[in-house]
């Protein structure tokens, strides 16, 4: 019924993505992870959370449920200016995403467990996120791994399948799993049929049934991946222009009769019109972004959107674009 961590450390990755329903065990399953370690190797561990401002709200109160249920006697978890110690030995630091830099010239030899609490946002989404988000994690994990490597859980609850993470590895679940591995990566969600009956038979659970909040929280819904403006493109549709994001060209149809338009990955090669996003994506033949107040394609595009005319052909396009337009109207 609980998480079982050990079920996705046989599968020996270094990034672990694990996603479930709120209260199913897996943060505190990942900090006795991080204590049995410390205890039985001597491996420290890092407890990452993406802002300082989370990180001061919760780091030192991070194990009392470990330490309240006594799930190591004789063991004394302390928190003191940034650190845990394990019986007056240094077992594990607290540190922010977002202070990544200071990191860098620091060393941490014996850190071999990193926890990221919380790495899904459930508010605002994409908007929320810092700026190239995963690259700067990986700054991070460099700084922190050093080539040993080091095992990463990354702890959410079901907001959506759909992230910047899942984006830049690509990674999602196929049909009918709940979890999937390719090399050193792993996703899964995790889904206990038994625990979500337990839940809803609750007096909470009666309380919030029928509610969207009873969908995310107990049913382990992923509420973020709203299938509005979903949808394939017409059959009268005619090509408007291309855009470059991240490496990835999309592609802009308008269909006239209808009033809408759509994106999607079918691009027409033989258009001219190719507009990047990012300087990374700036090539050749391509047109910056900083030209887009001048384009008499992007502009209608963009007061298309603000219409709610525009659609995509899918939930990871529609993120992606939500992603690009709050780069662009920011």
């Amino acid at each position: 019924m609980w998480y079982d961590i050990g079920q996705t450390l046989t599968y020996n990755c270094l990034f672990n993505f694990v996603i479930g329903s709120r209260g199913c065990g897996k943060t505190y399953a990942a900090k006795k992870r991080a204590i049995k370690l410390f205890k039985d190797k001597g491996y420290q561990f890092v407890y990452l959370r993406r802002y300082k401002e989370e990180l001061d709200e919760t780091a030192e109160s991070y194990f009392n449920d470990v330490i309240l249920n006594n799930e190591f006697p004789d063991t004394v978890i302390e928190y003191r200016n940034g650190c845990y110690f394990v019986n007056d030995q240094l077992a594990g630091y607290a540190m922010a995403l977002t202070k990544a830099k200071d990191y860098k010239s620091i060393s941490y030899p014996l850190v071999y467990f990193i926890i990221f609490d919380e790495f899904l946002i459930e508010d605002n989404g994409f908007a929320r996120y810092l700026k190239n988000e995963v690259k700067q994690f990986l700054n991070f994990y460099m700084s922190i791994d050093r080539y040993r490597g080091c095992t990463v859980f990354f702890l959410a609850n079901s907001v959506s399948m759909i992230n910047p993470y899942t984006l830049y590895f690509d990674l999602q679940l196929p049909y009918g799993s709940n979890i999937v591995r390719r090399g050193d990566l792993l996703l899964q969600l995790v889904q206990d049929e038994e625990f979500i009956k337990s839940r809803k038979e609750t007096r909470f659970g009666k309380l919030v049934e029928g509610t969207d909040f009873a969908e995310y929280a107990i049913e382990n819904k992923f509420v973020g991946d709203s299938k509005a403006f979903i949808m394939k493109k017409s059959e009268n549709c005619r090509y408007f222009f291309t855009f470059v994001y991240e490496g990835v060209s999309y592609g802009v149809w308008a269909d006239y009769n209808e009033g809408r338009m759509y994106v999607s990955t079918d691009v027409d090669p033989s258009c001219n019109y190719i507009y990047s996003l990012t300087v990374d994506d700036h090539k050749p033949n391509t047109m910056l972004i900083s030209q887009l107040g001048r384009s008499p394609f992007f502009k209608p595009f963009l007061n298309n959107f603000k219409m709610g005319n525009v659609y995509f052909e899918s939930q990871k396009v529609k993120s992606v674009v939500y992603d690009v337009l709050k780069l662009i109207m920011n």
